[in-house]
Parts: structure tokens; C-alpha cells; sequence
């Protein structure tokens, strides 16, 4: 994992598949009143002033604490390069500029031509003089990024969109050859801008590449080589591609753009389908809906679902899609303190005498039963435990104070380092050895509280839930072990048929945990609102976090407190906020 690293570094790393010291937080176009406020501009000077244009647009970093500045907000200045300004209405203080007329509306592809002077005509003078503004000030430290507006959007400027569309279906080589013209136009901009204006990065949005208007073989045929024709000729910086509605049924052609990175716009398609369709292949972004979650959320709202996305697959934290006009600056930065982990409390390793010193009681007999526990002695346990019950000891003075001491003195000591796994399993089953004596006269004794566990669905490693499990029933605790790779919907059978306190589940295959979060879903649905305990090397506190009831488990002792929280009348959540505080 990196140190800390710049917004840039760090941008740049989550767009291209590298190594990054958290996820990368932006926002797409961010034409934001709230925004505007905060930096001191105002429309329509922060529209067509270079000055006031890179003042706003710094705000991102400046205000916010995003990674990367964009050049611009809106998807008519690549079109104005050809028609000029007097073609585009600059729309108002809350809405965006948009294009009033076709100029190439009628015409064959044959008898369009770009003009010479296409890069020093419209509104790209303005965004190339933001740019210069914006990449001396902060280009070594923030990601300054070109928005160039994608072929297919400024074709349906140039021509209208539906034509554009009967076109890609009547006669796919004129289509191809409009939306050539347009790409070798992006092309030149894209350069000048990287090579004249230190842009260092490429953002294309392309919303009339829609699934909405798009078929996938459409897409794949049509869209996929101009994508790839324009990629090509920009491979000296990241690139990322994104397209508005419904994405899902041409997510697989994504990687073949070769875009960097691809942006998704939820609920049309969501992160977790995103990462299972294209995997690694290129980086992902998204996807907090606009609207729902950016506008009208609460900040709390916001967190949570960045969180949401962090856990389904997300490299880079952004909104579906541009943020609307309203949207509050304490949601955006909301959404940029999801992608900060959180500080943990240096834990001081502590001697091993002290640890051990811990779980000795005074009473010698008993004391020695714990020493041969922690040494994983079965026979002599046993042996010791039958003694004990022979000399008057009580069964459940045996199980307290000697054989879950020393059971869980050996997990403290693997928390510190001193021991490892195999030490565990042979204390455990020393411990076992001493209770299986114990058993009979534990039997009449009522049960403390109910917990189900089990091993979430795909991972077949369930050594720590079978070492927890065994230390809670030693407790006094009625464990439901519902086993290894158990699917969401055997444990929600379970949960309606036992009336657990507590629920847990262990993983260890990052590739496994995803099973948790549908099994919160489903409690939630069923008004089951218990907690959830995860634990496993996949699982931390931010991952159980993003979704209700989850609470992490670091060690043994955990499920035990949250079953004694539970039975004491607390909610999750202030369990959940005791215990991870703690760590």
C-alpha cells in the first residue's frame, strides 16, 4: 500500500489499476449553486470568463477536498468550436447551456468539414485559457482534468439525435463516418489541451451512447472502434469513459473502449454488477445517485452509501452523474471523508507475562488446569478437570475460572503476536477435553442467549468460528452453527425459525463477504433488526459500516459483549458505536 500520496497521485493510481493509499474521490460536471457561493463567482462570468471558469472549477479541491479538477461543466463547447457561440443558449445560474440549433441538421456527412480554426473558435478558448490557470496552480498536486464531451452527443449537436440514430441502423457507414469527424475533432482537442495546456487527464461523458437509445450489438459495432480510435491516440494519460441510463446490457464491451476507466450512472446499473461483469479490466466508477442520495440526502445518507460502493467494488467514489444544481457542498464532502480510513488506536504490545497474568486465577489447582490449557495438554486436562470434580469443585467454577481462561488467554496472546493458529486449535480442544466432563452438570443451567454463526456462502474456512463458537458455549450461550458456505437464504430461514439475540458470520475471501450485506438486506426486509457480527481477515469496521446492524469482530471476546449489549436491552447501533470506537 502507498504512503500518502496526492489528489494526483492518487487519481491517477485508481483510474489505471495501481496501488493507492484510499479511493480516489470526484465529482463529474458540478455546476452547483452552493459551489459558486463558496467561491465568490457568479454566473455568467464563471461561464464564459477563463478566470472565474478556473476559480469555480477549483473549488472542487479547494472547497470539497476532491482529487481532481475538471475543466468545465458543460457539453456544448465542442460543438460551438464549429457553429460558434451564437448557436448555444448559455442557459441561467441553476440550469446548464445547451445547443439551440443543428448546423449540420440534413446534411451528408460527405459535405461537413470541421474549420481550421475549430481550437481557437467558441467557448474552447475559454476552457483552454481555464485550463492553463488551473494546471499552473495546481498541477502538481490535483489532477487537472479536459472534459471533452463524447462522439456520439456531439454528433447528435451537429445532426439531431434522432438521425443520428435512424442513421446508425439505416446505413452504419454513414454513421460511422459523422461520428469520424467528430472523434478526429476530440482528438485535436485532446491534444492541444495535454500538450499545450496541461491537462493530464481525459474525461469523456457520451449520455446518447445510452443503453436507452443504444442497443448492445449497436454499441459493440458502432461506438466501441470510435472509442478505441480516440483511445489510441491518447495514451500518454488516463482516460475514463462515461455514459448515462441504462449501461448494464453493453457493460461487457466497456474494457474494449480502452478507456481507463468507466463511469455508470445507478440505478440504471449499480457497482456490484458493474465489478462482477468487468471484473478487473478496467477501473470503475461511481455511482451515488444524484438525486436520492447527492441532493436530497443527508450527509449521513451520503457517507453511507459511499461506503456502499467502497464495498461493492468501486475504485474511484463519484455521483452517477452530473450533480444537480442544489446539491448541498456537505454532501460532496461527505461522500470525499467515506474514502478516508479511519484512524486506529496504536494498540501497545504487551508483554506475554502480563497477557497470561491476565486469565491465571489464584486458586492453584485451578491455576494449573489453565497452564495446561494454554499448553494445549487435552490429556492432562481432562485428566486435571475430573479431579476437580472429584475434590468438589463446582462445574461451573471449572468452565470460568480455568478452562475458558486459559482458551482465551492463548487468543490474546495470538492477537499479540506470541502465537499462532495451531496454538489456538490445541488449547481449544484442551478446553473442550475439560468441559466434555463438565457437560452433565452444566446441562440444567438456562442458557445465557442465542447466536447464530456460520461461514458466509463460497468459504469453506471456519477454523475461527468453530474456536468462537466453542468458547461462547462454554459461556453458557446456545450456539445454532449453521456450518460452512451457507447461503443468505438458509440464514434468514434460520433467523425466523430460532429467534437468534445475535447473528455472525466469518469470511476470510474478500471474494466471500458480499454474502453479508444481502443477509443485512434481508433482515432489514424482514424487520429483524439485531446485530450482525462479522469477522474474518475480509471483513474490518468501514466494511461493516456500510450496512445496517454489522458490527466487526477483532477477536473471541467480541460476540460475548455484543450478546451481553444485546440481552441488556441496547441496539445495534450503540453497540456498534462502542466497539469500533474501542479499536
Amino acid at each position: 500500500m502507498a504512503g500518502e500520496m496526492t489528489p494526483k497521485k492518487r487519481h491517477h493510481a485508481c483510474l489505471t489499476g495501481g496501488k493507492a493509499d484510499r479511493r480516489s474521490a470526484i465529482v463529474l460536471s458540478n455546476f452547483v449553486v452552493p459551489l459558486m457561493e463558496a467561491t465568490g463567482v457568479k454566473w455568467p462570468d464563471c461561464q464564459i470568463k477563463p478566470e472565474a471558469l478556473a476559480k469555480f472549477q477549483a473549488g472542487r479541491y479547494e472547497v470539497c477536498g476532491l482529487d481532481s479538477l475538471l475543466s468545465h461543466n458543460d457539453l456544448v463547447t465542442e460543438v460551438s468550436t464549429i457553429g460558434g457561440t451564437d448557436i448555444i443558449d448559455l442557459g441561467t445560474g441553476d440550469r446548464h447551456p445547451s445547443v439551440m440549433k443543428h448546423i449540420w441538421g440534413g446534411k451528408d456527412p460527405d459535405d461537413c468539414v470541421v474549420p481550421d480554426n475549430a481550437l481557437t473558435n467558441g467557448r474552447n478558448p475559454i476552457i483552454s485559457g481555464a485550463l492553463d490557470i488551473l494546471s499552473e496552480n495546481y498541477g502538481d498536486t490535483v489532477a487537472v482534468t479536459r472534459v471533452l464531451t463524447g462522439p456520439i452527443t456531439v454528433a447528435g449537436h451537429l445532426w439531431g439525435v434522432e438521425p443520428i440514430l435512424e442513421l446508425s441502423k439505416i446505413n452504419p457507414d454513414k454513421a460511422t463516418q459523422a461520428l469520424d469527424i467528430v472523434t478526429d475533432l476530440l482528438i485535436d482537442t485532446a491534444r492541444d489541451a495535454i500538450d499545450n495546456h496541461g491537462a493530464d487527464s481525459i474525461y469523456m461523458p457520451d449520455p446518447t451512447a445510452s443503453g436507452d437509445l443504444l442497443s448492445p450489438s449497436s454499441f459493440n459495432s458502432l461506438m466501441v472502434p470510435i472509442y478505441r480510435k480516440f483511445t489510441k491516440a491518447i495514451k500518454d494519460v488516463p482516460t475514463y469513459l462515461h455514459i448515462c441510463g441504462n449501461t448494464a446490457p453493453f457493460l461487457m464491451y466497456a474494457p474494449d473502449t480502452g478507456f481507463d476507466a468507466f463511469s455508470y450512472e445507478a440505478p440504471g446499473c449499480y457497482t456490484i454488477d458493474a465489478k462482477k461483469t468487468i471484473g478487473d479490466r478496467m477501473a470503475l466508477m461511481g455511482s451515488l445517485e444524484t438525486v436520492r442520495v447527492m441532493m436530497l440526502g443527508s450527509p449521513e445518507l451520503v457517507y453511507k452509501e459511499a461506503l456502499e460502493q467502497i464495498r461493492d467494488g468501486t475504485d474511484i467514489v463519484c455521483p452517477a452523474c452530473g450533480t444537480p444544481p442544489y446539491t448541498p457542498i456537505e454532501n460532496i464532502k461527505a461522500m470525499v471523508e467515506a474514502t478516508k480510513p479511519k484512524e486506529k488506536k496504536q494498540k501497545k504490545r504487551r508483554p506475554k507475562v502480563d497477557i497470561v497474568a491476565d486469565f491465571l486465577p489464584e486458586d492453584a489447582k485451578l491455576k494449573e488446569l489453565t497452564e495446561v490449557v494454554m499448553e494445549g495438554d487435552d490429556k492432562t486436562a481432562e485428566k486435571i478437570t475430573v479431579q476437580l470434580l472429584g475434590d468438589g469443585y463446582e462445574a461451573i467454577d471449572i468452565v470460568e475460572k480455568a478452562l475458558l481462561p486459559g482458551a482465551i488467554a492463548v487468543a490474546k496472546l495470538y492477537d499479540g503476536g506470541y502465537v499462532f493458529v495451531p496454538e489456538i486449535l490445541l488449547a481449544s480442544g484442551a478446553m473442550q477435553a475439560g468441559i466434555s466432563h463438565c457437560k452433565e452438570a452444566l446441562s440444567g443451567i438456562e442458557k445465557k442467549g442465542k447466536i447464530i454463526m456460520h461461514v458466509a456462502d463460497g468459504d469453506v474456512h471456519e477454523i475461527g468460528k468453530n474456536i468462537v463458537a466453542t468458547i461462547l458455549e462454554a459461556k453458557g450461550y446456545e450456539i445454532v452453527d449453521l456450518g460452512k458456505s451457507v447461503a443468505p437464504e438458509k440464514v434468514l430461514a434460520a433467523i425466523k425459525d430460532e429467534k437468534p439475540d445475535v447473528v455472525s458470520g466469518t469470511s476470510l475471501m474478500t471474494s466471500t463477504r458480499g454474502a453479508f450485506p444481502k443477509i443485512t438486506k434481508m433482515m432489514k426486509d424482514e424487520g429483524f433488526e439485531k446485530p450482525f457480527v462479522v469477522a474474518g481477515g475480509s471483513v474490518d469496521t468501514t466494511f461493516a459500516e456500510s450496512m445496517d446492524y454489522a458490527i466487526y469482530a477483532d477477536g473471541p471476546e467480541v460476540g460475548d459483549v455484543v450478546l451481553k449489549a444485546t440481552k441488556s436491552g441496547k441496539n445495534w447501533k450503540d453497540i456498534r458505536e462502542e466497539i469500533h470506537s474501542s479499536y
